[in-house]
């Protein structure tokens, strides 16, 4: 276990509290709160809470909901429509990327599956609703997830500043962030340090490919004559509720800054939590870690260039 600190049990859990609660106020952006779980992680040690997992998803969809409160349904409707063929594209390319690169590397066929759908898809929630189609092992999935983590922690930090020096506008970036970074919780983390309409436009565009993961979870069944149960992903119906919700009855100027902050300083402290529970797989193994960074870094150049170029 990485840690630079031996505190007692109770003090450390007590810290992790704190530092929590610091991550949802205004001050602390998405950055930073990823930045506080990552020393955490490696000063004081892992956190042993068991419901992390489940309280990151709980608290990532309620973040997406309430922002969903916030943004105005005719745009949310403009921004998947005008953008469905990119990101239609965008995951096809990586998808067969992917298949061509594990061909060419002679990498296992489900290890390089799991990663290519979380790179083109949604991450984590890629990697686990196909995971009992492909039959993966433990090992496979967390390797899996362990290369997604690790590049979605890069992309919160990089990201915004890749932006800025690019001179990337809001919509641009916003799109960039919803095609280029695996997890929504990633993406709305770097969306949010960049702007208001950036974090919009990605939250939008991004729920938009991760339905994409329904035909791919119907195409891997019927290929390998899996009849596992498709898992819908359910928050993204209650996102559309609250754009058609405050449609019909618009927030005041005062109220929706507040839940604003709200849904952001959920995001911060989702991405403070998943900080600080990282896990080092020393059996993750070179090749993955590889793998994943030239399909991820591919994504991201590719993705950059087309919407610098038209968009």
């Amino acid at each position: 276990m990485f840690r630079l600190l031996n505190l007692r049990k109770r003090h450390k859990n007590a810290l992790f509290v704190l530092l929590g609660l610091v991550c949802l106020f205004p001050l602390i952006n998405s950055q930073w709160a990823l930045l506080i779980g990552l020393a955490f992680r490696f000063v004081i040690g892992e956190i042993e809470i068991k419901f992390i997992p489940k309280l990151c998803k709980w608290l990532l969809q309620t973040s997406v909901v309430t922002l969903g409160l916030c943004i105005n349904v005719q745009q949310a409707a403009n921004v998947g429509t005008e953008n469905f063929l990119y990101i239609t594209v965008s995951v096809i390319m990586v998808l067969s990327l992917g298949w061509l690169m594990s061909k060419l590397v002679k990498m296992n066929t489900d290890l390089s599956m799991l990663i290519s759908a979380g790179t083109a898809i949604c991450g984590g929630s890629a990697i686990a609703s196909i995971a009992p189609i492909l039959r993966a092992s433990n090992r496979k999935i967390s390797v899996a997830l362990s290369v997604v983590f690790l590049l979605n922690a890069l992309a919160v930090l990089v990201f915004p500043n890749l932006g800025f020096a690019l001179e990337m506008t809001q919509r641009q970036f916003g799109l960039w962030c919803a095609v280029a970074i695996h997890d929504t919780s990633s993406v709305v983390g770097a969306a949010a340090v960049y702007g208001q309409e950036a974090l919009e436009i990605a939250t939008t565009a991004k729920l938009t490919r991760m339905l994409w993961i329904i035909p791919l979870m119907l195409l891997l069944s019927f290929f390998r004559k899996n009849d596992s149960k498709l898992k819908f992903p359910w928050f993204v119906l209650f996102f559309i509720l609250a754009l058609i919700s405050t449609s019909i009855f618009p927030l005041t100027r005062v109220t929706e800054h507040s839940v604003l902050s709200f849904s952001k300083g959920l995001m911060a402290l989702v991405l403070f939590l998943m900080g600080s529970s990282l896990q080092i797989n020393k059996s993750t193994g070179l090749k993955p870690v590889v793998f994943g960074s030239v399909l991820w870094i591919f994504t991201v150049v590719v993705s950059a260039f087309a919407i610098l170029e038209f968009y």
